[in-house]
C-alpha cells in the first residue's frame, strides 16, 4: 500500500511539472509575456508559499538556516544558478523550441553532475554511467539533427539554452549537498525560491504588466500552484515510501506528459526522430536510476 502510494505520488509530482512547461508554451504561443518577468513571478509567489509551507512542516528550520553564516556559501549559489537559473533557463528553452524538446534535454542533467564529478573531485564514472553518456549523447545527437547529421533541426537558441537549462538542473543537485545534509529538502527550496524572487523582484517595476485574459491569468497560478508547489510537495513525499532509485525513474513521467500535451492541446509537430532521440536521452537517465549493479551481483551469488 505505502509503495503504491509513493508511486501515484512521484507520477503526479513528475506529471505537475510536466503539464506546468506545456501551459508556459501555450503562454509563449498566445501571449507577449515576458520570460524573466513571468520566472520572477513564479519563482515570488511559489518561494513564499513553499516556505510558508515549510514554516509550519518543519518549525525552526528555516530559522536555523538563515541564521547559520556558514550555510550561506552553498545557499548563495543554489539560489541563483541552481534554482533561479534552471527555471529561467528552462522557459527559454520552452520559448526557442517547445515543451517536449526543453523537458527532454534538460533531462541531461545528469551527464554534467558525471562530469563535475568526474573534473572537480576526480571520480571516475562507473561502467553504468560510461553507457548512459553514450545513449545520451547519440539521442542528443538524433534530437538535434532530426537524423541529418549535416544540418541542425533545432535553433542554436534552443539548444544553447536546452543545455543551460540541464547544466542548471545538475546544480540543484551539486551545490547543495552540504545543505541537504543538515536540512530538509523543503525549506532549502522554498528559501532559494524566495530569496530568487525577491532579487528578481525590481523586474516587476521596469517589464510592463502584460494584458492576459482570465484564462491566461489561471494557467500562471497553476504554473505556481500545480507547476511548482504541489509537484515539490507531492515529488518529495514520495521518498518516504519509495526508494530514490525509484523516484528518479518514475520522473520520466514529466517529458512523456511534456510530449504527449505538448503534441494533443498544442498541436506541436513531433517527428520520428524527435521522439527517437528524446526516448533515448530519457533511457539514459533511467539506466543511471537502475540498480543494475546491484542485479548482477544478486545474480552471481545466485549462480
Amino acid at each position: 500500500m505505502n509503495k503504491r502510494r509513493g508511486i501515484i505520488l512521484a507520477i503526479t509530482g513528475a506529471s505537475f511539472w510536466g503539464t506546468s512547461g506545456v501551459a508556459v508554451q501555450y503562454l509563449y504561443q498566445h501571449t507577449q509575456i515576458n520570460s524573466i518577468w513571468l520566472v520572477s513571478l513564479r519563482l515570488l509567489c511559489a518561494g513564499f508559499l513553499l516556505a510558508l509551507w515549510s514554516h509550519f512542516k518543519f518549525k525552526g528550520e528555516m530559522k536555523s538556516l538563515l541564521q547559520n553564516k556558514k550555510t550561506w556559501p552553498e545557499l548563495l549559489p543554489f539560489s541563483i544558478i541552481g534554482v533561479g537559473g534552471s527555471q529561467f533557463t528552462y522557459f527559454m528553452a520552452v520559448q526557442y523550441s517547445n515543451a517536449s524538446t526543453a523537458t527532454v534535454i534538460q533531462f541531461l542533467s545528469p551527464l554534467f553532475i558525471i562530469g563535475f564529478m568526474l573534473l572537480v573531485k576526480h571520480v571516475l564514472p562507473k561502467r553504468i554511467e560510461v553507457v548512459s553518456v553514450l545513449v545520451a549523447i547519440f539521442g542528443t545527437i538524433i534530437l538535434v539533427t532530426n537524423g541529418h547529421i549535416d544540418h541542425l533541426s533545432l535553433s542554436a537558441n534552443a539548444i544553447v539554452w536546452g543545455l543551460a537549462a540541464a547544466f542548471c538542473t545538475a546544480m540543484e543537485v551539486v551545490i547543495p549537498v552540504k545543505l541537504m545534509k543538515q536540512y530538509q529538502t523543503l525549506p532549502i527550496t522554498g528559501v532559494s525560491m524566495l530569496f530568487c524572487g525577491l532579487f528578481l523582484a525590481p523586474v516587476f517595476f521596469v517589464i510592463p504588466w502584460p494584458q492576459l485574459t482570465i484564462f491566461e491569468w489561471s494557467l500562471i497560478a497553476y504554473i505556481i500552484i500545480g507547476g511548482t508547489l504541489f509537484a515539490y510537495l507531492f515529488f518529495l513525499a514520495s521518498i518516504r515510501y519509495i526508494p530514490s532509485s525509484t523516484t528518479g525513474m518514475l520522473g520520466a513521467f514529466e517529458p512523456l506528459v511534456a510530449t504527449a500535451l505538448t503534441v494533443i492541446l498544442l498541436g506541436t509537430h513531433l517527428s520520428i526522430f524527435a521522439l527517437l532521440g528524446g526516448a533515448l536521452i530519457i533511457i539514459a537517465t533511467l539506466i543511471q536510476s537502475f540498480p543494475l549493479e546491484k542485479i548482477i551481483k544478486i545474480l552471481k551469488k545466485a549462480s
